[in-house]
């Protein structure tokens, strides 16, 4: 509380003072700039008859300067700033706008110097100006939007600063030895900072990497909001426009003649070409994770962010971007991939009297299809000593006779990683491909990448995403834009909502559906992500009356007896509540079909593996980890549709498109891709994939379905990766 004290204070005597009394400074001085700078180019220019361009370039943009902090203050649009800050502020604008001016004296005193003295005061001084204002630049960065930047590690701050000076070299380098392209290490590590402060004010969350590549999106979203200048950013501004100015002296001096200009200036492009591939090699072999000791949160990158320093963090981001080709990939060979697997669907399971019967009946009722991801949501009885103890799973669940089809669903997470669950079911991309520990949500944009809900949007539904949850995690209110939903009801949309251990219930998300449904008669797509079942599992998250005691044998650690038993107490709310779900559905008088699964098993499944089997084979042990269970279910008759509660193991990259073939929804080349290819590969997920023998196998094994998984990954890959890189 101490440390929001000073701030309190600004803010409290800021109001005192008018919008005129902060932006006078800056009217002053842009007066007095404006004049002084005027008459600095007169006098050059009788002296010299020439216009000194630089020291002008220079003064206009400390002109430019000034006029946009008046017009913020005059607008009222601060928060904390007093006028001393104002002035302070413009005062050291119009001095080093000014200064610049004795640009031209330095030079032409250098050039009548003893050539090797003065070439080595040009050394000394590109060295103190591009080492100094790369260290004044890595202060910047974070000073401009994190009150705790002077406790970042020391650690933190040299890796900032090596990176700018790394950048500042290739551009001292590549601007012929000037100043002419330096400035860009001042302005965008302040433009970086500035961003990264708004970014937290309006959606408490990081500036990611994927966020550049959705600037326009972000600058049409970013009309809505006020932006307000804070002493932070006042400061921030202040001192990258001095170092632009210091960095305005560095300059080579005049070379001999044009043929020494020439192989200069060569020379030059060549060492920044050379340092380029240095610094891009550097980028893609060095993990600055491991180099400073740290890990990002994949869930809640900003908490990286405020711990390292935005820098580092940005770059630990981004690195995690790239997904190299897979081995013999071409753009031309996976669209043929994907058209000749595409026509074999088309002449097979596309053609066959089940899919043409579902088609013409999906044409006609359009149905309303519903996906519920339930947090958490697993069969734990697949533990052999959980069952023997008495547990038998989610009974309702598990008892749903007419399901079209059910079955195990190959996850790539457990115990967390929600987002890429959903990432899967929603694109149709495996994250077996993409890379350990990714979280495609924090990475990319997703404003060109084919979606459920895209592709629902394009058949005339209305789209709505609903999580009892921040909108920020995840990215979700950013991604879920992107993907085409219409609506993302988040946390506030459920405020007042009943609660059940980790949050609103799963029945308080299944009653929204159906106020969706009943909002709107048209077809609808809606995605629920549940929040109920989220870990951990201690005791008391819980009504003691729900635990059900269950002591599988072999199980003697108390915490884990506690958070095994509070977890399928919270299961058995799911199993309730789904039921009384399916039960208001079956009364509805239009088409409906839910698909419903886990995303991950809870992060109790890791200590009851390890306790329970012990010295298993590794492939087999982590298996049994990574698998939830799912329902496809329709209120109404589907065509085609001959078998009831058929048992099918799958992943939830191929779940969406399975469904739509199932209820006769039309099918994009990809997902008929993707069907054909099922054939060979039921399931993929990060530990393995499935054969059509039943046969479990590593993703580098060179196993009989080897081929069909290189197939899938390059049309995976032609159909995700291209369009983000």
């Amino acid at each position: 509380m101490q440390a929001q004290g000073p701030i309190v204070v600004r803010m409290a005597v800021s109001m005192q003072f008018s919008h005129e009394a902060l932006s006078a400074p800056f009217s002053i001085l842009l007066l007095v700039l404006c004049g002084v700078a005027g008459f600095g180019v007169w006098w050059t220019w009788v002296r010299e008859r020439r216009i000194a361009l630089g020291e002008a370039a220079v003064s206009l943009a400390g002109a430019a300067v000034l006029s946009v902090l008046e017009d913020w203050c005059s607008q009222g649009a601060v928060e904390g700033l007093l006028p001393s800050d104002c002035w302070t502020v413009a005062v050291v604008v119009a001095a080093g706008a000014l200064v610049s001016f004795a640009r031209r004296p330095m030079i032409v005193w250098l050039e009548g110097m003893w050539r090797p003295a003065a070439e080595v005061l040009r050394a000394l001084r590109d060295v103190v100006l591009v080492v100094g204002t790369c260290a004044a630049s890595a202060w910047i960065v974070d000073y401009v939007w994190l009150d705790t930047a002077a406790e970042l590690p020391v650690g933190s701050f040299y890796a900032t600063f090596l990176v700018l000076l790394a950048l500042a070299s290739f551009l001292y380098v590549l601007g012929q030895r000037t100043g002419l392209l330096l400035w860009l290490v001042p302005v965008a590590a302040a433009g970086f900072g500035i961003a990264q402060h708004f970014v937290v004010l309006f959606k408490g969350a990081a500036l990611l990497p994927s966020d550049l590549l959705a600037a326009g999106t972000a600058a049409a979203v970013a009309e809505g909001y006020d932006f307000v200048l804070t002493p932070q950013i006042a400061y921030g501004i202040m001192a990258a426009f001095a170092c632009a100015c210091a960095l305005s002296f560095v300059w080579p001096g005049h070379a001999g003649g044009k043929r020494s200009a020439a192989l200069n200036a060569g020379a030059n492009l060549i060492v920044a070409a050379a340092l380029a591939g240095v610094f891009a090699s550097t980028f893609s072999t060095t993990s600055i994770e491991e180099g400073l000791g740290f890990s990002y949160d994949r869930w809640q990158p900003i908490t990286t962010y405020r711990a390292r320093g935005f820098v580092p963090a940005f770059i630990a981001v981004a690195q995690d971007l790239a997904v190299p080709e897979p081995e013999g990939y071409t753009e031309e060979g996976a669209a043929a991939d994907i058209a000749r697997l595409a026509a074999a669907y088309d002449a097979g399971a596309g053609s066959s009297p089940q899919r043409l019967e579902a088609a013409a009946q999906f044409e006609v009722l359009k149905p309303t299809v519903i996906a519920v991801m339930d947090e958490s949501f697993a069969d734990l009885s697949i533990y052999d000593a959980v069952r023997e103890a008495g547990y038998a799973g989610p009974q309702r669940f598990n008892g749903l006779a007419d399901a079209l089809v059910r079955g195990a669903l190959d996850v790539s997470v457990s115990g967390g990683g929600t987002a890429n669950t959903e990432f899967e079911f929603l694109t149709g991309t495996s994250t077996a491909f993409l890379g350990a520990n990714k979280i495609a949500y924090q990475l990319y944009d997703f404003s060109h990448i084919d979606s459920l809900a895209g592709q629902f949007d394009g058949l005339g539904y209305g789209t709505t995403a609903m999580h009892p949850q921040l909108g920020v995690n995840y990215q979700r209110t950013s991604v879920y834009r992107e993907m085409g939903f219409g609506e993302f009801l988040d946390i506030d949309d459920f405020e007042g909502a009943p609660g059940y251990h980790a949050g609103a219930t799963d029945g308080a998300t299944f009653d929204k559906i159906l106020e969706v449904l009943a909002s709107d008669e048209a077809p609808q797509f809606v995605f629920d992500v549940t929040m109920q079942n989220h870990g951990g599992y201690d005791a008391g998250t819980v009504p003691e009356e729900d635990v059900i005691w269950y002591m599988p044998a072999g199980v003697e650690d108390e915490g884990l007896l506690t958070q095994l038993n509070t977890y399928l107490a919270c299961i058995e709310a799911s199993d309730r509540d789904l039921e009384a779900l399916i039960a208001q559905l079956r009364s509805l008088d239009r088409p409906v079909v839910l698909v419903y699964f886990g995303d991950h098993q809870p992060s109790v499944s890791t200590g009851l593996n390890d306790t329970l089997y012990p010295g298993e084979e590794p492939a087999v042990h982590a298996q049994r980890q990574y698998q939830t269970p799912y329902i496809v279910w329709a209120n109404y008759d589907v065509a085609g549709c001959d078998q009831l509660s058929a048992w099918r193991e799958t992943d939830p990259a191929l779940l969406a498109a399975q469904t739509l073939h199932l209820i006769g929804a039309p099918l994009s080349e990809y997902q008929k891709a993707q069907i054909v290819l099922s054939e060979q590969v039921p399931a993929v997920h990060a530990v393995g994939y499935l054969g059509a023998d039943g046969l479990r196998y590593a993703l580098e094994s060179e196993g009989p379905f080897a081929e069909a998984l290189s197939q899938l990954e390059r049309i995976q890959y032609y159909n995700f990766m291209r369009r983000v890189q």
